[in-house]
């Protein structure tokens, strides 16, 4: 499921966001999110998006959090650490265990989400495998 934004009205998407967060203007199957975003020096380098809730489809396939890395800041740990930073918020919003999926194909991203506790909990094949990590919150 992806959703189509003007690029071009910054402030329209920042919007829109809040707006999700809210759990407003949802399109059919979309639960409520926060987007975070990871700046250094002005630029964004990535942003990762934490699922409040799963719905049955989402829970299936997808997971309580995604996130991207600027291709040019790939390999440099930055994934890891947006992915960490995000899991923190979502221990401080009340979630206690986290569903954080993959193609089985991304390494990088496997290898992240495994350095974030992440433990595979299960393979599914829908056009290709995907992996699905749980991450329980320790005391």
């Amino acid at each position: 499921m992806t959703t189509e934004f003007d690029h071009t009205n910054f402030e329209s998407f920042l919007n829109k966001l809040r707006d999700y967060e809210n759990g407003e203007s949802l399109e059919e199957g979309h639960v409520p999110n926060i987007t975070y975003w990871l700046v250094e020096d002005n630029e964004i380098i990535g942003a990762s998006n934490l699922r409040l809730k799963l719905n049955e489809q989402i829970e299936y396939c997808g997971g309580h959090i995604g996130l991207g890395i600027r291709p040019s800041k790939r390999g440099q740990n930055f994934g890891s650490k947006l992915l960490e930073l995000t899991i923190q918020e979502a221990w401080k919003l009340g979630l206690t265990e986290l569903h954080i999926h993959c193609y089985k194909s991304n390494l990088a991203s496997a290898k992240t989400i495994q350095a974030n506790n992440g433990r595979l909990d299960s393979e599914i094949t829908l056009n290709q495998v995907v992996q699905r990590y749980v991450v329980h919150k320790t005391i």
